[in-house]
């Protein structure tokens, strides 16, 4: 390898910039040279959106963007194709059941971290148990909690030893905090600093990172599922839709990820209608993941307000006349059920004591969320005799607006914000029902599991959602993308874009 990781310390500071901004920290950096080549010019091949990652450790990771990260500079032993189940090795060979509470996997030879080092099945087994002994709320470490120990009779063969079987423990296996990260550098005990870049096996690596910039570059010793299209990326991060799109007009970016708001969608969108070769003015093609786009809004553990069933009742009331998502389960994905109302005529419960006074939070990165935020601020006070405080990037608000994307399409993935955030009440139920649906090879006993578990959830009321819409992407005349277009949960996916 031609960069090892003593030569990163110089650029990990950096990389501070990148993450902090997403709080609203603002920092420099000096102009740091990629270790294999010259500075990248502003005509590089840029992918551009006003997302930025919150987590670049594998552990950490709870957001789209992240994943999106993760997936570039990570392998897992498993993959899967967008809107897709079957599972693909990836740092695996085969993973398989040798007993209905053992899996096996053997792992590809001759794997390198970006720093040189091998991986090994030491380091497969050290990145699943710090996962779990991390524990960060709202990752994927939930989805391994079928584990119970772990044996690696050699270097290229890990034994999963599991509690109960689990038809689900290969996807755990393909989600983030699955992720292989080097045993020699990661600590066991705590998520890595972001003044410190990642060390991954995945299709790249971080050579360079700036306020508004990362720079990608491919893995050479990359093995896997998803190899890169392009040898270098420039992920550039925009403040907003209107500088995005004056990139665009100005030739500056090949590829824009979500980031307009819907303003300029129409115009986009009116210049492709109107262009022979369905193209916008400055020459970009629109590609549609349709139904990919899912907003959620959660009450929080830490809400005062949480365990009020009536208000909870209410508040789901009050969001059925605009809702267009009738499950957590989104529609087209498989066991979806109809479980919340939609439209209609409302009822709702009386609410006794003095009027609550709610925080709304939503991601102020993300384009179009404080416009929502807002609109189910004015419909929840209209409905119902409460006032909602609007607030940005406020995790401890009492009720979250989440533009939420599973780490895949199974429907354990997408249950995870209500399965993992059960009500006293309903703990047991959602546990049992959940412990069926995996240990079952009975479809319809799974089918009626995850009925069940949908219909509990617009009971409960803690998870509501509200709306289904298609997501976006404009690529440049020249960008060509490469299968799997999408991550397994149709994230952006780094490693399928590159100039035709």
């Amino acid at each position: 390898m031609t960069h090892p990781g003593r030569r990163w310390r110089g650029a990990a500071l950096a990389l501070v910039a990148v993450l902090l901004s997403a709080s609203g920290c603002v920092t420099t950096a000096d102009v740091l040279p990629s270790p294999t080549s010259a500075s990248p010019t502003p005509h590089d091949f840029t992918v551009a959106t006003t997302e930025r990652p919150t987590a670049l450790d594998p552990v950490a990771v709870t957001d789209s963007m992240s994943t999106t990260m993760v997936g570039a500079l990570f392998q897992r032993l498993l993959t899967l194709d967008e809107g897709k189940t079957a599972l693909h090795p990836d740092a695996a060979t085969d993973c398989i059941f040798v007993s209905p509470v053992q899996y096996r996997c053997k792992i590809k030879p001759n794997l390198k971290f970006s720093n040189g080092h091998a991986l090994t099945s030491s380091d497969v087994r050290f990145s699943i148990a710090r996962a779990l002994r991390i524990g960060v709320a709202a990752s994927s470490a939930h989805q391994l909690e079928a584990l119970s120990t772990m044996d690696t009779p050699d270097p290229s063969t890990i034994d999963f030893n599991l509690s109960w079987p689990d038809n689900q423990f290969g996807y755990a296996l393909s989600e983030p905090a699955a992720s292989i990260v080097d045993e020699e550098v990661y600590d066991p005990d705590a998520i890595r600093s972001t003044a410190d870049l990642p060390v991954g096996s995945g299709p790249f690596w971080i050579s360079a990172s700036f306020q508004d910039k990362l720079y990608l570059r491919a893995q050479t010793a990359y093995t896997g599922y998803t190899p890169p299209a392009s040898d270098f990326i420039l992920l550039k991060f925009y403040a907003d839709s209107g500088s995005l799109e004056d990139a665009m007009k100005k030739g500056q970016v090949d590829v824009v990820w979500r980031g307009l708001n819907s303003a300029a969608l129409k115009r986009l969108d009116d210049q492709i209608g109107a262009s022979k070769d369905k193209l916008t003015e400055s020459g970009f093609r629109r590609q549609t993941a349709s139904g990919q786009r899912v907003h959620l809004v959660q009450w929080t553990p830490t809400s005062a307000y949480r365990l009020d069933a009536a208000l909870r009742t209410a508040i789901s009331s009050a969001l059925q006349d605009d809702r267009t998502l009738d499950s957590i389960i989104p529609q087209g994905v498989q066991g979806h059920i109809s479980a919340f109302k939609l439209g209609g005529v409302a009822s709702f419960p009386p609410l006794v004591g003095e009027r609550p006074r709610l925080t709304l939070s939503y991601a102020s990165q993300i384009t179009g969320e404080v416009e929502m935020a807002r609109s189910v601020r004015d419909r929840i006070e209209s409905s119902v005799g409460v006032s909602v405080q609007v607030v940005p990037d406020a995790p401890t608000a009492d009720l979250v607006l989440n533009n939420y994307k599973a780490w895949n399409v199974t429907p354990i993935a997408w249950l995870q914000p209500y399965r993992t955030a059960a009500l006293p009440g309903s703990a047991d139920k959602i546990a049992s029902l959940e412990k069926l649906y995996r240990t079952t090879q009975d479809q319809a006993t799974r089918d009626s599991a995850l009925s069940e578990l949908q219909a509990q959830a617009a009971v409960d009321a803690i998870v509501l959602p509200i709306s289904q819409e298609d997501d976006d992407m404009f690529l440049a005349s020249a960008v060509k993308t490469h299968e799997p277009t999408y991550g397994p949960g149709y994230q952006l996916a780094l490693w399928a874009l590159g100039l035709s």
